[in-house]
């Protein structure tokens, strides 16, 4: 799919990562626990913009997937709560992510806005928020970030759905959140990888200007 249109973004999770139970899990990825919506790699100075998932296997009860239009609910704080939401935009917070081979870092707002003040991106994962920061014991930070996720994590704001094998997702890594319900049997079997939003874009672009000339 990635080769339709550009090229795969390689991690220290490698070309694809399998999304599947194992035994020795050092990520909540690797369980079959859910997982609230969030968004990937906030830890890197530029996360992964896009990111695909395939299913190769289902579970037979639970799994499903979560995407949530994180711009969508950051649009909805900023006119329910506008402190809420300048705070979430100027405070700048650290993400890390540690194994054995790899240490990132990477500190950055939970939400970016261009120049014009516009949405850019999002950085929204709890798992990934180093501890220790000033943030932290600032009640205010606290409260804007909780109603920030109430807002995620309201049903209504979620779109739930079953892969099926077969079945390949792309989305948005910077706008998206996406997360899963928990599933009981451990078969739930994804292979994702990642790509840059800039070659989608590109190649879209090229369509365009070969089917204008066709005219």
């Amino acid at each position: 799919i990635v080769a339709r249109f550009g090229f795969i973004r390689e991690t220290n999770f490698g070309r694809f990562f399998d999304v599947r139970v194992t035994a020795d899990a050092a990520n909540l990825a690797y369980t079959d626990l859910g997982l609230a919506p969030h968004t990937d790699n906030p830890y890197r100075e530029s996360p992964p913009s896009l990111q695909l998932l395939h299913c190769l296997q289902a579970a037979a009860t639970g799994g499903e997937t979560i995407l949530v239009d994180g711009f969508a609910a950051a649009q909805a704080l900023r006119e329910s709560n506008s402190a809420a939401f300048d705070l979430l935009a100027k405070t700048p917070v650290r993400f890390a992510w540690a194994d054995a081979h790899t240490a990132l870092e990477a500190c950055a707002p939970v939400i970016a806005l261009d120049v014009r003040g516009e949405l850019a991106g999002l950085r929204v994962n709890d798992r990934a928020l180093a501890p220790g920061q000033a943030h932290a014991d600032d009640p205010a930070w606290r409260d804007a970030y909780r109603a920030f996720t109430a807002i995620l994590n309201d049903p209504s704001a979620q779109c739930r759905f079953v892969l099926e094998p077969g079945d390949a997702l792309m989305f948005d890594n910077h706008r998206m959140l996406h997360g899963r319900t928990a599933y009981a049997d451990g078969a739930r079997w994804l292979r994702g990888c990642y790509a840059d939003r800039d070659d989608l874009l590109s190649r879209l672009r090229v369509l365009e200007r070969r089917e204008a000339q066709a005219r």
